[in-house]
């Protein structure tokens, strides 16, 4: 099991050479976005930037409209595709699917999908939350694509221990039962309210609810964490680095570590980012962005020594 590391922010990497031309092609869509047909769904993304490729995933009940000024730090060193996840964002179903749970490998090959038909894999993975286990999952799928893993607090279930398994099997059981009950808005409800607590649930705006409830097809997708695979962990090949936040659930610390002990570790290092919590990719996207930076491949991660806690105030 490896320390917690620390990195320097001086450390780069060389640019990723593209991949192998694809024989699909995204269509631009408005306002830089481009879509590309899937399998049962339109996948959306935008591609911005110049320099090694980076892929961005977002949180359950989020997209990477709420990222954007993440995305617009990272733009300055990186090409970064931020994609809509299937059932989030601009991406979309059929008009006559009901709201399911989707298989992990589905995100996947979707992710795969976006990075061949724009030609600039292998690229390094940012992934928030359920983004991150998606993050996690391509690595160890598709090794090929991915340079490096950069993973906030990712729910991945099947590391922790029994008690935080049933935890997190229950969110998924609430959360197909108020789909099934009142639709994909009382889905995100529950979703919500479970995930963040009675107290700060009562305390979202009207406008706040109202965004998590137009995008309640997403918490059925994601909550139940399909397919989700501990044992497949130890194929991950390239450099990881799992962060979470000081002012963040505990749970995520329990599922970090469960996750550092299955990955190979002389690559894998765990940060914590002070005085933050599960929100931070989107709440303090200067922060998030200089540590993203500080373990991009070729930051010799491996060499470090015991880690820091990142200190917000240097934003």
């Amino acid at each position: 099991m490896a320390d917690r590391q620390s990195f320097d922010p001086e450390a780069r990497a060389e640019p990723a050479e593209a991949g192998e031309p694809a024989e699909a092609r995204a269509e631009p869509a408005e306002a830089g976005w481009r879509r590309l047909e899937r399998p049962g769904a339109v996948i959306a993304y935008r591609r911005l930037g110049r320099g090694r490729p980076l892929v961005l995933l977002h949180a359950t009940l989020s997209s990477s409209d709420q990222l954007r000024p993440l995305i617009e730090l990272l733009a300055r060193s990186f090409t970064v595709l931020a994609i809509d996840r299937r059932a989030s964002g601009r991406s979309r179903l059929p008009a006559a699917a009901v709201p399911a749970p989707i298989d992990v490998a589905v995100h996947v090959e979707d992710v795969a999908a976006v990075i061949a038909v724009e030609g600039v894999g292998p690229a390094l993975v940012v992934g928030h939350s359920y983004g991150a286990c998606v993050a996690l999952e391509l690595a160890a799928r598709r090794p090929g694509l991915v340079t490096g893993v950069w993973a906030y607090e990712p729910p991945f279930g099947p590391v922790g221990g029994p008690r935080l398994q049933a935890v997190l099997a229950e969110l998924g059981r609430r959360t197909a039962e108020a789909q099934a009950r009142g639709g994909p808005a009382a889905a995100a409800e529950t979703f919500l309210e479970l995930v963040i607590g009675r107290e700060a649930f009562v305390r979202l705006s009207p406008a706040a609810l109202a965004r998590a409830r137009a995008a309640g097809a997403a918490a059925v997708a994601d909550g139940a964490l399909l397919g989700l695979d501990a044992g497949g962990l130890g194929r991950i090949a390239c450099p990881v680095t799992l962060a979470v936040g000081s002012a963040g659930h505990p749970l995520y610390v329990e599922l970090a570590e469960g996750l550092r002990a299955r990955l190979p570790s002389a690559t894998t290092a765990l940060i914590t980012l002070a005085g933050v919590g599960h929100g931070a990719p989107i709440t303090h996207p200067a922060l998030v962005a200089a540590a993203i930076e500080a373990f991009a491949p070729g930051s010799e991660i491996g060499q470090r020594a015991a880690a820091p806690v990142v200190d917000p105030d240097r934003e």
